[in-house]
């Protein structure tokens, strides 16, 4: 049997040939053109989008986007009526967010990786520091790191934490003081993008190799950074409560029934990682009679929305009530999925629709909870960006045009051609989007229906 973990990405590459009479001394003579070898259309993205065209408010050049180079790039953050960004000159600018204009500048050589909490702007240097600056342009304090290729940074409560990779920092918020810093083996770790603090620990996932790679989990004293365990083919946390921790275990190749499924939630203790036993969701499929054994994506995850345990099972979407668990307890809910196979779930929920990544068109794709309709947000050209804030939905597409659509009624509201084919996060900021593309951000007033 195959066995295949469900994440794979299709592409489709359209050919066209034509051949045209020629005319020679007033005669039409056969055309000669050689016939290709292979020949396919593809009409997916035949009928353009109309929406108004509106021109941007303001735009301001900023430090080209490159995800090879920063996985999680933040080019920009918005709050409180302002924009923050770092400028072609490696420099931290802030701009009021509704006419663009400049209010001032901070340090050289800065990198695009950038968050903004409690009224002040975190960021990295070139050199690998980590520096905090108020919304007024007021240096707070900068600590040295060597973190040179830093991927993120998070503020939980009263400290910062920044992770390079298999590394992490631990740095007091107020003073700038290196709590702790620590590293795991970088020949078999590779960070991934999830922190987590409560109660004095601190949870931070990775991709380990062994003779597979799966996903780990690392618990940590928040206060020293002394590792206190760790759990292999363990995701981050669906939840933490009364001191334990829920989290999907991956059985992939473990456990590969081909009829009869289930997701598999391990429980643990905060402290010690002591098991505490799993919950199993079951249920069964009819024997794929290709071989293939699919797990992972619409195939067997799993994620938690409030109370509700949402699991990914094939053809169906069931929901399961997470804190009335009862062994081989059925579902509260259930949604079909067929025919949806190259659905990826983002694992979010908005205004009662689930969302997913079409991996074939590369489109997001919703299905409203209350009926299991699916709705598509198709462009006219692939989808590079694609961010939702309240009733918005916005996609910048691969022609470099910018798309924002009502996201209840699917209507195209405006367009904007930005001029670039690449895009960061859409960012919003009461009645103003902001639109990373290429190197500009540009400043869009909303439309009222989308305020």
């Amino acid at each position: 049997m195959r066995k295949t973990i469900h994440n794979t990405l299709f592409t489709g590459l359209a050919v066209a040939s034509i051949g045209l009479p020629l005319i020679s001394g007033g005669f039409a003579e056969k055309a000669s053109a050689e016939p290709s070898a292979v020949s396919m259309s593809n009409g997916a993205y035949s009928t353009s989008i109309q929406a108004p065209v509106i021109k941007p408010s303001w735009s301001f050049p900023v430090i080209p986007i490159d995800r090879n180079q920063y996985s999680n790039q933040a080019v920009a953050v918005a709050e409180n009526g302002k924009v923050f960004a770092v400028d072609p000159n490696h420099r931290l600018v802030a701009l009021e967010a509704n006419s663009g204009r400049k209010l001032w500048q901070y340090g050289d050589q800065l990198t695009p990786i950038l968050i903004h909490s409690n009224g002040i702007i975190y960021g990295m240097t070139q050199s690998g520091s980590i520096y905090a600056v108020t919304e007024s342009g007021k240096k707070v304090w900068t600590t040295p790191l060597g973190f040179t290729k830093a991927d993120q940074i998070h503020r939980i409560g009263s400290t910062v934490y920044i992770t390079q990779s298999e590394q992490t920092a631990a740095i007091d918020a107020a003073s700038g003081k290196l709590k702790w810093k620590i590293s795991e083996d970088k020949n078999s770790y590779s960070g991934l993008g999830e922190i987590m603090e409560t109660d004095g620990v601190l949870i931070r996932n990775y991709n380990v190799q062994g003779s597979l790679t799966f996903e780990q989990i690392n618990a940590y004293d928040a206060k020293t950074g002394k590792k206190l365990w760790d759990s292999f083919r363990t995701s981050f946390p669906l939840a933490v409560k009364d001191g334990i921790v829920y989290s999907v275990a991956n059985t992939f190749m473990i456990d590969d029934d081909p009829v009869n499924h289930k997701v598999t939630i391990a429980q643990y203790d905060l402290k010690t990682g002591k098991s505490k036993g799993d919950r199993q969701y079951r249920w069964t499929e009819p024997e794929n009679k290709d071989g293939v054994y699919r797990s992972g994506g619409v195939y067997g995850s799993a994620f938690l929305y409030g109370k509700d345990l949402y699991v990914f099972q094939g053809e169906t979407l069931a929901s399961y009530d997470f804190w009335n668990y009862k062994p081989d307890s059925k579902p509260a809910r259930k949604w079909a999925q067929n025919g949806y196979d190259q659905l990826v779930p983002l694992l979010s929920i908005h205004e009662g629709r689930m969302f997913y990544q079409d991996f074939s068109t590369s489109r997001l794709t919703a299905m409203k909870l209350s009926s299991g309709q699916f709705i598509h947000y198709d462009g006219d050209n692939p989808t590079v960006q694609a961010d939702v804030f309240g009733k918005g939905v916005y996609v910048g597409q691969s022609d470099g045009v910018f798309h924002g659509y009502d996201l209840m009624s699917l209507k195209p509201v405006f367009a904007d051609n930005t001029g670039s084919r690449s895009f960061g996060p859409t960012l919003k900021s009461g009645g103003m989007i902001f639109i990373q593309s290429g190197n500009r951000l540009l400043g869009v007033k909303l439309p009222a229906s989308l305020k």
